[in-house]
């Protein structure tokens, strides 16, 4: 069983950096818009390493130390075929997306935190 999910920090057209989570699916979008949020200030400055591992560890966070639940690899952004859940956080225009549905990271922030507080 899980809950399975992947966030994918495209970092450039060919590198991306992939964030495996077993237990996350059900509220893959609000954290993801919490951990963009966390990671504003570097996103703003440009600072796409930082503010990768800045997304990473808010995601993260409450789970750092244990075995299992998580898993970083580097991938090729276009390969997703394999992957359970994706979205992508795509530095190189600063969108957020999967498939047909894409966004600005601060549409996506607003809309997904918004939802959150509301519901």
């Amino acid at each position: 069983m899980g809950a399975r999910c992947n966030f994918i920090f495209k970092q450039s057209e060919d590198l991306a950096v992939a964030l495996y989570s077993h237990w996350d699916e059900d509220h893959m979008y609000e954290l993801l818009a919490a951990a963009l949020q966390h990671a504003m200030p570097r996103i703003q400055m440009n600072d796409i390493p930082y503010a990768t591992r800045m997304a990473i560890s808010y995601i993260i966070k409450d789970q750092i130390l244990e075995e299992t639940g998580f898993g970083i690899e580097a991938m090729d952004p276009s390969n997703q075929g394999f992957l359970d859940h994706p979205v992508t956080i795509d530095f190189t225009d600063m969108t957020v997306g999967e498939g047909e549905a894409w966004h600005s990271i601060n549409d996506f922030i607003n809309y997904n935190l918004v939802t959150t507080v509301t519901k």
